[in-house]
């Protein structure tokens, strides 16, 4: 492979949608269950997301981020039961070790539920967003984001369902009510006396992760042959994984393919804009009754990064993420969580 060459394969959303015609689009779902068979990632090209919009995002994101830290706080997620809104440097934690990144978690901006939560504690994840007042402009940008990036996800779902010998709908009826997350990351640039990690090796626990890395902003690795490649930018091209929910779906079939970001060093930094999806959190998420030739050389649905269980239900998968990654957050509202579900 050329020094110019995309370090991953490139996937066309458009094709597999069929806008190349039938021959293409039965070709690119093949190849598209390959490549997420083998490395677990792709860049996906021909999205329609707006670029204007893109960069619209980017530029709110950047001038949240260069407010002072009192303005910042003024959408704190340690006063938000529901893990939405500003993560200063130090407050996630990946594999337990601090990551050296600040962010906004942003979901779908829904009331709090507040029934059935003794057996359904993963709705506690539901909730309103906190929205800054010094850049307005985030709320409907944030908003037309998730939308329209929940629905590329679902194309993808689809495309992935008709790949593995199911109709297309297969998993749609898990999806009437999606969990959709969206981060504003922004990593400063890193002198090496802080943490060692922009964020450490994990896997998602979702079903799929669409990453929009700023142009410029290195540092993504994904594990393969055991070794780690970098992932450069493409312009107007997304980074997009499999998450554990549907490796384990797929009997380990699809691979969830650990992945870690390096900090920038001094002087730089890292801005990017990753989305994940997951399905309703009350679904119980099926799985995939695999033709024979797919089945015979699926691993095994396999544990997450911790050595634990993935969970069916969707909600419980999520609610251990969200509570192991943000300790303060989880400390202050959710210590019986955590206790119930170690």
């Amino acid at each position: 492979m050329s020094d110019n060459s995309p370090s991953l394969p490139i996937i066309s959303l458009a094709t597999l949608l069929g806008r190349s015609g039938e021959a293409e689009r039965a070709a690119e779902i093949i190849r598209l269950r390959e490549v997420t068979h083998t490395i677990g990632f792709f860049y996906l090209a021909d999205h329609g997301v707006p670029e204007e919009l893109q960069q619209q995002l980017f530029d709110a994101a950047r001038r949240f981020f260069a407010l002072p830290k009192e303005a910042k706080q003024e959408i704190s997620n340690l006063n938000n039961p529901h893990y939405r809104g500003y993560a200063e440097l130090g407050d996630e934690r990946t594999q337990g070790l601090v990551d050296w990144r600040e962010q906004i978690d942003y979901g779908a901006d829904r009331a709090a539920e507040t029934g059935g939560l003794t057996t359904h504690p993963w709705r506690v994840l539901e909730g309103p967003n906190p929205w800054p007042t010094t850049v307005p402009e985030l709320k409907d940008l944030v908003n037309q984001w998730l939308d329209t990036l929940t629905e590329v996800g679902l194309d993808l779902l689809r495309a992935w369902a008709e790949s593995l010998g199911q109709e297309p709908d297969f998993f749609d009826g898990h999806f009437t009510r999606p969990y959709p997350l969206l981060k504003l990351a922004h990593y400063p640039g890193h002198d090496g006396s802080q943490s060692g990690q922009g964020v450490g090796a994990h896997h998602d626990p979702g079903v799929l992760t669409l990453l929009l890395p700023e142009q410029g902003s290195a540092g993504l690795q994904v594990e393969n042959e055991g070794g780690w490649i970098d992932v450069e930018p493409l312009p107007n091209h997304f980074v997009v994984n499999i998450g554990e929910l549907l490796e384990a779906a797929t009997d380990g079939y699809l691979k969830a393919t650990p992945h870690r970001v390096l900090p920038p060093g001094p002087g730089t930094s890292r801005y990017s804009i990753p989305y994940f999806l997951a399905p309703n959190l009350d679904s119980r998420f099926p799985r995939v009754p695999l033709p024979g030739e797919l089945a015979a050389v699926a691993p095994g649905r396999g544990r997450d990064m911790h050595g634990e269980e993935i969970f069916d239900i969707s909600g419980r998968n999520t609610l251990k993420a969200r509570l192991r990654a943000h300790p303060e957050t989880t400390a202050r509202y959710h210590a019986d969580l955590a206790a119930s579900l170690a």
